[in-house]
């Protein structure tokens, strides 16, 4: 019989217990994340991810109640860390061009997270549901780059212009300089160092007041 101080976490045996789901939850998030990397979200199924996890299905279960729950939360922790790194970024050193170095960086540093999320179609399978997109707690963090590009307008660095109209450009040209280097590395892009600075550098200038 369970005790009540093991289920509220007095008991030694309860940290244990929570610590020990919480590395089956991890196993089977990176296992399901290969997975839909290489075989697409059709190609994968609760029963491929206990095989690749060793775990038993019901095990997956416990935890998400099905693939597109388990899909979203793979695309929440990323976006978790995401959001982290650039708002560290953007506190160490509140520039521009930093932060849009910072995104980019991010996904040429993590490739298969970056094909797991963009390279996988979000789609409702009931009328009801709604996308990642709709409800992901993490991704209004990516209301930094707003937050950037107004301190630029206010600085006097940047033109005025709507925020987020402006954060949709710059997200924009920086996933195509993700996409390529990721994607068709085979492709003669030249340095990618220089390829992602001069892209950024490029989107900055043109955002920049124009004298009279």
């Amino acid at each position: 019989m369970t005790r009540a101080s093991e289920v509220d976490g007095t008991s030694p045996k309860g940290p244990r217990r929570r610590r020990k789901a919480e590395e089956s939850r991890e196993v089977i998030l990176r296992a399901a994340r290969d997975l839909f990397v290489s075989e697409g979200y059709a190609g994968v199924s609760m029963r491929k991810v206990a095989e690749r996890a060793g775990c038993a299905p019901a095990t997956i279960y416990s935890f998400f109640p099905g693939k597109r729950r388990l899909l979203h939360q793979i695309w929440e922790g990323v976006f978790e860390d995401l959001v982290k790194e650039l708002k560290s970024s953007y506190a160490d050193d509140a520039d521009l061009e930093k932060l849009c170095r910072t995104y980019v960086d991010f996904w040429l540093d993590r490739p298969d997270d970056y094909r797991a999320i963009f390279l996988t179609e979000d789609h409702p399978q009931v009328s009801d549901e709604g996308y990642f997109v709709d409800s992901s707690q993490a991704l209004p963090g990516l209301d930094v780059f707003c937050v950037a590009l107004t301190d630029a307008q206010d600085r006097g660095e940047i033109e005025r212009g709507d925020p987020v109209e402006m954060r949709s450009v710059l997200l924009c040209a920086m996933h195509g300089v993700a996409l390529g280097l990721i994607t068709v590395p085979e492709f003669a892009w030249g340095d990618s160092t220089r390829l992602k600075d001069n892209t950024i550098r490029a989107l900055v200038r043109g955002m920049r007041r124009q004298e009279t």
